[in-house]
């Protein structure tokens, strides 16, 4: 089938399966738990901008300052928002729970749509594993710097990170299976959360922290620790907290078959969150730049995570530092459990495909509570061992940590590049996020040139001389999965994998609604 005609088809009557299939996993349009402010609050919460900004400031320091933080997060935002719209204008058109996979499936030329698809969904899983595995660990991090804080004679061992990684996962899991049913309200109340907890963050900060930093510091002062002789190569190396703060625009995607009106809900919350994402992230970014008391503790921090060591120093008050702690502590508890929702939908939606070893149980969905219970316990499971690495070596989590972008945005070029190879044709009919035949080429080709620019600066070590602690690692990573997908290819999935199919189509009626 040609692109044009699936695109056509795309203006039929919205057909859906009127009963769960368990065998497929496709979920009828009786069981719809995501509305638009519960899928923001996933979207939302998986990035936690204005929060999970702070993680980064041990990087913002010494990588540039804080001129090469804000600025470099202003680019940043302007340039992903337009691999943002990109995506949110094929979600519009063609929603589905396997996002991009799809997507490729349905742009790519069609003697390459098969493997094409197949890789961007190893990409796209790899990436959400990643995450993952990242946010279960900050959490434990955050909560053993709690109580750092508040005995400070105790020592943390690796293996005590681990304890708190493995509770995060079971967190997430608990939230995902048997508190399902209340999952819906819970993300109803994250964006407010986030939010309210930022602002008690800002104000409290801005209330405490003395002496604050100058305006020159904050926007002028170059700082370079990295070893690196040229001040551009440090600009392009401190774009990463923006990189990975505002980012993760396909979550609300492969929530597609979950929700009532993906046509336009997806799209509307891909922006939405992208939007709400960049603007409270720069705000927290201005505060927590002239809120730092003393940038040299924040290289060394307590529990390794330097917002909490922020708080330690600008509060200069137990009760308050327990506090924001716990805010952040949250706030990446049910982070954990939204990228892990995120991840375990991917795994479904692609194990329905035959992507993935042992694909007809992964791609099972319960029937009793239309959850893909299997792929969630999986996302579970590979993230626990992934874990183990922790007690070993923190380099080498921290490379499979830094891979995730690449996998995101690689799986996020690939579908972009097809649609211009095509001339778009594929989306050409009429869709509810339309970018027009002018501004819909030029914002895809300024996507595919950033992915591709921006993949090479996150292959770079931060610091010089490169060692083995600072190596990244995070390209090794990226080759390893690319060999692993490539034997899988050969060993199971070449048979047996077929490109996903529409499992929902919009009407012009609803398209204009």
């Amino acid at each position: 089938m040609s692109s044009l005609t699936t695109a056509s088809k795309m203006g039929e009557v919205l057909q859906l399966e009127t009963e769960i299939n368990v065998s497929t996993g496709h979920v009828s349009p009786r069981t719809k738990p995501f509305k638009l402010w519960s899928t923001l609050g996933i979207a939302y919460s998986i990035t936690s901008t204005p929060l999970a900004i702070g993680t980064y400031l041990a990087v913002s320091i010494g990588v540039g300052g804080s001129p090469v933080s804000i600025f470099g997060y202003t680019m940043v935002v302007i340039l992903d928002m337009c691999v943002c719209v990109s995506l949110a204008e094929m979600a519009s058109i063609m929603p589905h729970s396997a996002g991009q996979i799809f997507w490729t499936a349905i742009l790519a030329p069609k003697p390459r749509a098969r493997p094409l698809s197949y890789i961007v969904g190893w990409f796209t899983s790899a990436g959400y594993f990643c995450w993952t595995a990242a946010c279960f660990l900050i959490t434990s991090q955050l909560i053993f710097a709690l109580v750092e804080i508040c005995r400070t004679t105790f020592i943390v061992q690796p293996w005590h990170y681990y304890l708190g990684y493995v509770g995060t996962g079971l967190f997430a899991v608990v939230i995902n299976i048997p508190l399902f049913k209340w999952y819906p309200y819970i993300l109803n109340g994250l964006v407010v959360y986030i939010n309210v907890g930022s602002l008690f963050v800002m104000i409290a900060l801005l209330v405490r922290a003395h002496p604050k930093q100058s305006a020159d510091f904050v926007f002028v002062d170059f700082v370079n620790n990295t070893g690196w002789n040229s001040k551009g190569v440090v600009f392009f190396l401190g774009l990463l907290p923006g990189l990975t703060a505002v980012n993760g625009f396909d979550c609300a995607a492969h929530m597609a078959e979950e929700m009532p009106h993906p046509h336009r809900q997806v799209p509307q919350v891909m922006v939405l969150s992208a939007l709400l994402s960049a603007i409270s992230g720069l705000v927290m970014l201005l505060v927590y730049m002239f809120c730092i008391t003393d940038p040299a503790n924040l290289l060394a921090p307590v529990g390794g995570q330097p917002i909490a060591q922020l708080m330690v120093d600008s509060f200069n008050n137990l009760p308050m530092t327990i506090v924001g702690v716990l805010v952040f502590i949250i706030c990446f508890l049910f982070a954990s459990s939204t990228l892990l929702t995120t991840f375990s939908r991917v795994l479904w939606s692609f194990s329905r495909e035959g992507g993935m070893p042992f694909s007809d149980t992964m791609a099972r969905m319960n029937a009793g509570s239309s959850i893909p219970v299997n792929a969630v316990l999986l996302g579970f499971l590979v993230c626990v061992l992934i874990g183990l690495l922790e007690l070993g070596s923190s380099t080498a989590l921290n490379a499979i940590l830094g891979a995730g972008i690449l996998f995101i945005f690689a799986s996020y070029a690939i579908p972009i590049t097809c649609a211009l190879l095509q001339y778009r044709r594929a989306l050409a009919a009429t869709h509810y996020f339309d970018l027009g035949k002018i501004f819909g080429p030029a914002l895809n080709v300024i996507s595919v040139v950033w992915i591709c620019f921006i993949f090479i600066w996150l292959c770079f070590p931060l610091y010089v001389p490169v060692t083995g602690v600072t190596m990244n690692f995070a390209i090794v990573v990226f080759a390893v999965v690319a060999v692993l997908s490539t034997i899988n290819w050969f060993a199971w999935s070449n048979k047996r994998f077929r490109c996903p199919e529409a499992t929902m189509q919009t009407s012009n009626r609803e398209v204009s609604a």
